[in-house]
């Protein structure tokens, strides 16, 4: 029997490893942008959200991928005014696709290693860094 005391900040201290445990990060390396996009792992509930869309929106597939993935990579969500102004688009979750210059193979590579945080894993390993 272990008869040590644990004291509250020993239990918050637990708590706050936890939530850093929780908060998945990987990293996907672009070569339009020659260089690593962060991605983060979302609620669950969201990201059951967005891919239910994707499954069903035949017509606006590329509007869902980029709100997923703007959902999921911080640096969409940095200077987000002046980079759609940049960019001429309307609309923050437009930037994915802009910004990525089209490139369909480098979406749905962010798409799938997002995919991979739900145990939805086809990329090959070695364009993902954790």
């Amino acid at each position: 029997m272990n008869n040590r005391t644990v004291t509250l900040a020993d239990i918050i201290t637990k708590r706050n490893q936890s939530k850093n445990d929780k908060m998945q990060v990987k990293y996907y390396k672009s070569e339009v942008l020659d260089t690593e996009i962060e991605i983060r792992k979302i609620p669950l509930q969201r990201y059951m959200e967005l891919s239910e869309r994707l499954a069903e929106d035949n017509i606006n597939t590329i509007d869902t991928m980029n709100e997923i993935i703007y959902e999921c990579c911080p640096i969409f969500k940095t200077n987000t005014q002046e980079a759609m102004e940049a960019y001429g688009v309307a609309e923050p979750i437009d930037l994915p696709s802009v910004v990525l210059e089209d490139q369909l193979n480098e979406i749905k590579d962010i798409i799938e290693v997002i995919n991979s945080f739900y145990g939805l894993d086809k990329i090959k390993d070695d364009e993902v860094k954790n």
